[in-house]
């Protein structure tokens, strides 16, 4: 089922079009919903949502096509509406950091989306949104953590990140989401792929940029700045404004701990947590 068009009308509908495939598909071959879903684990009501245009299982895609056949359609579809997902003020970046052969991020408000741990963004949605349904919360917290498999495979970015001090010693969602998180941590500190510091307090003024800042990048050599604010966000492709917004990441890198003595500090912080 092509995707026809560019058109901006036509790209929020995307999502449905593909539930709309998955439909077709289905009866092409002749299958129930449940005869489809259940063997795959999913419940029918679920399967009826994505069928409607609703969030889509990440994992879903690959498994159409070897249950259907279709030679790797539903894979192809996904990549051109993954990020219809998301508001329109971040698919840009989305679309980019697909494409990232390296992810370099100063975080001073929350743990990197790329490092959450299941709870502690539902945590974070949910202190946003006390009022929505948990099924919406649920749609949130599987996109936020569909982005993590770009940390997978053979073809992942290196991804660094500083974190401020402030993140780590917030309590998000009680002392046990919180504990879980840091530990997650601990494995990407300093290995092949990663590497991950933190700026702490005594560094004062001189370790904080004031938002949050990525810097993607590109396989041909392009860098690009993105600054994060909580209602936006901004993408600088402008090469003297990237240099600058690098310049004073560098300077807080550099001032930032150790990976060993970032995770040193993060281990006694779960034990803080704990007591």
């Amino acid at each position: 089922m092509p995707f026809a068009s560019t058109h901006p009308a036509a790209e929020h509908r995307r999502l449905h079009q593909f539930g709309e495939a998955i439909r077709e598909q289905r009866e092409l071959a002749g299958l129930s919903i449940a005869r489809l879903a259940e063997p795959l684990g999913y419940s029918v009501s679920s399967w009826a949502r994505y069928e409607t245009g609703g969030t889509i299982p990440r994992e879903l895609p690959a498994k159409l096509d070897e249950a259907l056949g279709t030679r790797g359609m539903f894979k192809t579809l996904w990549k051109m509406v993954k990020h219809e997902r998301f508001p329109n003020r971040y698919r840009d970046y989305m679309r980019l950091e697909d494409d990232a052969c390296e992810i370099n991020e100063y975080a001073p408000y929350r743990i990197p989306g790329l490092l959450q741990t299941r709870a502690y963004a539902r945590a974070l949605f949910r202190a946003a949104k006390p009022e929505a349904p948990d099924h919406k919360i649920d749609a949130k917290v599987d996109d936020r953590l569909s982005r993590q498999e770009r940390l997978q495979g053979e073809d992942a970015p290196f991804f660094s990140a500083v974190l401020d001090e402030a993140i780590i010693r917030r309590m998000v969602g009680g002392p046990t989401v919180m504990c879980e998180q840091l530990e997650s941590l601990l494995p990407f500190m300093d290995r092949t792929g990663s590497r991950l510091q933190v700026a702490p307090f005594e560094r004062g003024e001189r370790g904080a940029l004031g938002g949050a800042l990525i810097f993607l990048t590109l396989p041909d050599d392009g860098r690009i700045a993105y600054l994060e604010g909580i209602a936006n966000g901004q993408l600088l492709e402008d090469p003297d404004s990237v240099r600058r917004q690098r310049r004073a990441y560098d300077r807080v890198m550099a001032e930032a701990l150790t990976p060993g003595q970032s995770a040193d500090l993060i281990t006694a912080v779960i034990k803080e947590h704990k007591t």
